[in-house]
């Protein structure tokens, strides 16, 4: 039995040294998303974009890139958005496309969150412990320190050695590579949530819940502080996207979240211009039934405004010289 055990932890040992050296040669090599990785491979294959839109549902569901295009002269955009991709999953997207020269942006929007949370239910799936590679584990490690947050880092690190120990991915790849995919190749990306199997909420709670979120909204008062990790983490992708000529631009999309107040306290903490659109006072129209679709998100009426709007304010920060 004691030399059964002494085998099975030099095997465990093996193991997790393995993973680590996989880890730091291919560090994005075990973060899986298939509807991520199919728009990955497509745009990789066309470098007439040069304009990437990266971030959770509210980038996906809502900038429709054709829209974009033709307000703002001399782009082509496409939507890199994944339905619950938070900082670090978005962080390892921009580093996948800076290391791999098959990809041709000049511009780079990046939705502005402030997210790195672990939580029950995303550690356990390969997508979320995927994104714990070596950079954004030392990066969550000193967000959540600022924080005081030891939980947290915890949780981090535990999310780091399941990283380590998952050797396979792609479970699912196959069945999304052989599928027509209409968002992913001829829709530029943008998928409105008409197409998707998620329901309209009910138009009474619906509106019950937009009232509840703008008066806690108004109501937030509290001074934010910028958290100094998260600062210091997006002025290094500033640097890295500079060195390829790749303009880095932060993105706030509409509907105001509970927590918008925090995002705007952002605004002038970069070296990266920041682009927001959540003030409900100058867009009252993503807060009306008509143009939502659910809790947090607007229908594809919404999102043709969403992207109206946006187009005008992201022309004025871009550098036409890049």
């Amino acid at each position: 039995m004691k030399k059964f055990l002494s085998r099975l932890v030099l095997f465990i040992v093996v193991m997790f040294i393995i993973g680590l050296i996989k880890l730091a040669l291919s560090p994005n090599s075990n973060y899986s998303y298939a509807f991520l990785n199919a728009k990955l491979e497509f745009l990789e294959k066309h470098p007439e974009y040069n304009m990437y839109f990266i971030g959770s549902s509210k980038i996906n569901d809502q900038i429709d890139c054709k829209i974009i295009d033709q307000n703002i002269k001399g782009v082509k955009s496409y939507n890199l958005g994944a339905n619950a991709g938070f900082d670090l999953e978005n962080f390892q997207t921009l580093d996948f496309i800076l290391n791999n020269k098959n990809f041709k942006p000049k511009y780079i929007i990046v939705e502005l969150q402030d997210k790195i949370k672990v939580t029950k239910t995303n550690i356990k799936t390969e997508r979320s412990f995927g994104s714990f590679n070596y950079e954004n584990t030392a990066f969550a490690v000193k967000y959540h320190k600022e924080n005081k947050d030891y939980k947290q880092i915890g949780l981090s690190l535990v999310s780091f050695a399941l990283n380590v120990f998952h050797i396979n991915k792609y479970f699912d790849e196959r069945t999304v590579r052989e599928a027509k995919n209409n968002f992913v190749d001829k829709n530029q990306g943008f998928s409105p949530l008409e197409f998707s199997s998620t329901k309209r909420t009910e138009e009474q709670k619906l509106k019950s819940v937009i009232n509840d979120r703008l008066e806690r909204y108004h109501a937030d008062h509290n001074k934010y502080t910028p958290n100094k990790a998260l600062v210091n983490k997006i002025n290094e992708l500033y640097e890295k996207c500079k060195k390829k000529n790749i303009q880095l631009i932060l993105f706030i999309p509409g509907p105001a979240e509970p927590d918008a107040k925090k995002l705007i306290a952002y605004q002038n903490a970069f070296q990266v211009p920041v682009v927001s659109i959540v003030d409900p006072d100058v867009y009252p129209e993503f807060y009306q039934y008509e143009n939502r679709w659910d809790y947090g998100h607007l229908n594809g009426k919404g999102s043709k405004i969403l992207s109206e709007k946006a187009a005008p304010l992201l022309e004025k920060v871009l550098d036409k010289k890049q």
